[in-house]
Formats: structure tokens, C-alpha cells, sequence
């Protein structure tokens, strides 16, 4: 569907998209040198954005944090679409890190009409989520991650972040389907706190087209009591090894990944 450009960045989200899409190219694809990059489609991330504006107020005055950040645009799409105050990344690869503070210096120098610039609004930081002193987070009002591959200590450390902040109010995660229990059980296991979900719908990978789930979340001001669970969190997975790299992974990177169960949530 179409999606018109604000009054602040003079820029439509497709024209962004086109961007994008040949600044990665030029810096050589959005991989690193840790883990595997790929991301949903442009209709999949404005579904995604869309519902955390109308359930949980993602708007002018959100500040997002995308956990896994890679080279960044699911923030500069908020930044655009919803107009957000500002956007933080965490990243633990350096080589993502820097191919993205790149990429979006040179949509500013492209997009060369007057309005707001991208660069100054995003906080790229080199980090491990558990390294919670690295990471300016006071002020986050919404999260997002495409957390497929994200080793449980990583969520727990996110969780931790969440539970802790006075200010978040909604939280987006996309990966494969929850298998075991309910979504807000399992994000409770890994330590969010008291969340609700209030919309759940099938995403596209982009290049492969493959399906993946993005689940949105408000923050609950009241307790969850969650319900026993008789195995460790990490046994609720399906009982089939998968790989844990996503779809726009090279045959190279493909043979190179580890092999995983695929957990819960």
C-alpha cells in the first residue's frame, strides 16, 4: 500500500527504499563478519511500524531501538514513515556497524532536498545488548527486533532492558512462529516483564519471499502471572535442528552457520 512522505523528511518511503537498496549494493551487501543479514520487505516493516503506531503510539515524540540493528532500516524507515524523534541501533558487528553509519551518510548527501537529515537522528552503537552502560536507552519508547538466530542470553539481556525502562510502551519481535505457549508467556520467560499482545500477522522475507511472524506488544501496566513451566525455557523449541540464518544468507554463509534447535521465542 502506498505510504506518503512526511512533512519533515521530503521523502517517500519508496524513494528511501531505492536508496537503500543501491547504497548496499555499492558498500558490497549488509553482511559482517557475525551472524547473517536479512530483513523483511518494505510492505512487511510498514505493516509492522503501522501496527506499533496504532496499538502502542509509535509517532512524533518515539524514540525506537532496533536490537540486531544490521545496517539499519527498519529505523530509517520509522524515521520517515512515522516520523520519530530519534533511532538507536545496537550492533554487535563492527563491520555492520560502519557499513550503516555509511549507508545512511550517503542517502543524506542523495536526497539532497530540504527537510530533515537521517544521520543526526540515529545512534548506531557497537555493542552487546548485556552491555547495557554502552547504550543510551532512557528514553526508548518502542523496540524492535527480527530476532530469528538470537542467542538466548542476547533476548534475556533485551528483556532485562525492557523491564527495567519506565518509558517503553510497545515492543515488535519477527521470527518463525512460537511453538510451545503463548507469546506473552514466552516473552515472559525472557524477562520483559508484563506485556500484551495486540497483533500477530505473517511477514515476507525480502529476496526469498519466505514467511516469518511479527508479534506487537504493549507494555501492560498491571502483573503477569505466568503459568509453571515443567522444562527449561531452552526445551521449548520444536524437536527438528535448524539453521539459524535467514534467507538472504549466501550458499558460503549458509555451509559456515552452526546448527541450532530453534527455540520458542
Amino acid at each position: 500500500w502506498p505510504i506518503p512522505s512526511t512533512a519533515a523528511f521530503a521523502m517517500s518511503v519508496r524513494a528511501l527504499y531505492s536508496l537503500m537498496q543501491s547504497g548496499e549494493a555499492r558498500l558490497g551487501g549488509g553482511e559482517g563478519m557475525q551472524g547473517i543479514y536479512g530483513s523483511i520487505t518494505q510492505a512487511s516493516m510498514s505493516r509492522v511500524l503501522d501496527a506499533l503506531a496504532a496499538e502502542t503510539a509509535l509517532g512524533p515524540d518515539s524514540v525506537m531501538l532496533d536490537v540486531g540493528a544490521g545496517l539499519g532500516r527498519p529505523l530509517m524507515h520509522a524515521l520517515v514513515s512515522h516520523d520519530i524523534k530519534r533511532a538507536v541501533g545496537i550492533e554487535l558487528d563492527d563491520v555492520k556497524v560502519a557499513k550503516a553509519r555509511a549507508l545512511v551518510r550517503n542517502i543524506d548527501r542523495a536526497n539532497r532536498i530540504d527537510g530533515r537529515q537521517l544521520a543526526p537522528c540515529i545512534d548506531y552503537v557497537c555493542s552487546d545488548i548485556a552491555d547495557a552502560k554502552a547504550v543510551h536507552t532512557d528514553d526508548v519508547t518502542h523496540c524492535y527486533s527480527f530476532w530469528e538466530g538470537v542467542p538466548p542470553d542476547a533476548k534475556e539481556a533485551f528483556g532485562r532492558l525492557v523491564q527495567k525502562s519506565d518509558a517503553v510502551q510497545g515492543v515488535a519481535v519477527v521470527q518463525r512462529a512460537v511453538r510451545g505457549e503463548s507469546p506473552e508467556q514466552c516473552m515472559h520467560g525472557w524477562g520483559f516483564g508484563s506485556l500484551v499482545l495486540v497483533n500477530t500477522f505473517a511477514v515476507s522475507m525480502a529476496g526469498s519471499g519466505r514467511k516469518m511472524t511479527a508479534y506487537i506488544f504493549r507494555r501492560d501496566s498491571g502483573v503477569l502471572t505466568p503459568s509453571p513451566r515443567t522444562l527449561p525455557l531452552e526445551e521449548f523449541c520444536t524437536p527438528k535442528t535448524q539453521e539459524t540464518v535467514t534467507d538472504d544468507a549466501t550458499p558460503r554463509d549458509r555451509a559456515k552457520a552452526p546448527k541450532r534447535r530453534r527455540l520458542s521465542l
